[in-house]
């Protein structure tokens, strides 16, 4: 322990030097390292596991199997080469489902930017308006994320139906929405657009709460108005949730299969790509088919997600 002289206006003062902390063993905090380490990869082993095995896996035997006339019945293959990949494209009934069902996709992604507004419009609400009540209206508009899709679907498709749906009775009109190929679309965007706004509206008001109030009084100094602040402040802090939003978004849209089977029974309006890899993968036995049709969805998605990572750095708020 040593001891320092020093002087402040006239006056002296003793400071102590801290002594050094003793020095913990190398051997024993490597040890215990070890421990903690092998402890966390136990608890995280299982999930590794169904991994490896239910989506590497799988997507492997896909591959493997869009380049083979697999037969599942008799566990006979025999080689295809890219048959599969061009009756998608070219086959006298192949191709115009797989076609359709790609147009019906893109069309039902409408409610992904849909619901993202909405839910933005509601985080807006509850954050700036004196509203009683704003955790159970939360906890309402948020149901249906956390709801079982088959189950929300049944609950829609009861209110849509052609003869006593909800709808048709306060339109006092009867609108064949589960039978015409066109306003099936229309149905299913309605539906997903109210149905994910609830989950839009928690990521949005998680990140303007995260927004440092000092902003805000910044902005009431210099005389900007709310919807100033909004576009100036609020909208572009909180695009780290826009991003995640429309990433998710996409790649769910893209995999959408509960609306077309549950909701619009096989309405062929409404038949999507998962629908489709469905139908002629389990249905009707062309497991080549459906292979190649599931790799060619997952090139789509990978390159999509890819492009708005690297897109982001144009937009996203990074701190």
């Amino acid at each position: 322990m040593t001891e320092e002289i020093l002087q402040s206006d006239g006056a002296f003062a003793v400071e102590e030097t801290p002594a050094a902390p003793t020095p913990v063993s190398k051997k024993r905090k490597s040890k215990l390292d070890r421990q903690e380490n092998i402890v966390a990869f136990l608890f995280i082993l299982l999930p590794i596991i169904g991994f490896c095995v239910f989506t590497i896996g799988a997507m492997a035997f896909s591959f493997i199997y869009s380049f083979q006339d697999y037969n599942m019945l008799t566990g006979e293959s025999s080689p295809a080469g890219l048959k599969n990949y061009t009756d998608l494209f070219t086959h006298i009934i192949y191709s115009k489902n797989f076609l359709q069902s790609i147009g019906n996709t893109l069309i039902l992604l409408i409610s992904t930017p849909l619901s993202m507004m909405l839910g933005l419009g509601l985080a807006g609400l509850l954050r700036l308006g004196n509203i009683k009540g704003a955790k159970i209206f939360q906890v309402l508009y948020y149901l249906p994320a956390v709801s079982s899709a088959v189950a929300m679907n049944i609950v829609w498709r009861y209110i849509f139906n052609n003869e006593f749906g909800i709808i048709n009775q306060i339109l006092g009109v009867k609108i064949n929405w589960l039978s015409d190929e066109t306003l099936i679309k229309i149905a299913i965007i309605f539906k997903n657009s109210l149905n994910g706004m609830g989950g839009a509206m928690i990521m949005y008001l998680a990140g303007m709460l995260n927004i440092p109030k000092d902003y805000y009084e910044a902005a009431d100094i210099d005389g900007a108005g709310k919807f100033r602040q909004f576009i100036s402040i609020t909208f572009p802090l909180i695009t780290p949730m826009t991003f995640y939003l429309l990433i998710t978004g996409i790649i769910g849209g893209l995999q959408s299969y509960a609306d077309a089977d549950v909701f619009a029974a096989g309405n062929q309006g409404a038949q999507t790509i998962v629908y489709f890899i469905w139908n002629r993968g389990i249905n009707q036995s062309r497991y080549g088919l459906a292979s190649a049709a599931s790799v060619l969805l997952a090139i789509v998605i990978m390159a999509i997600t890819l492009v708005q990572f690297k897109l982001s750095n144009k937009w996203v708020y990074e701190e």
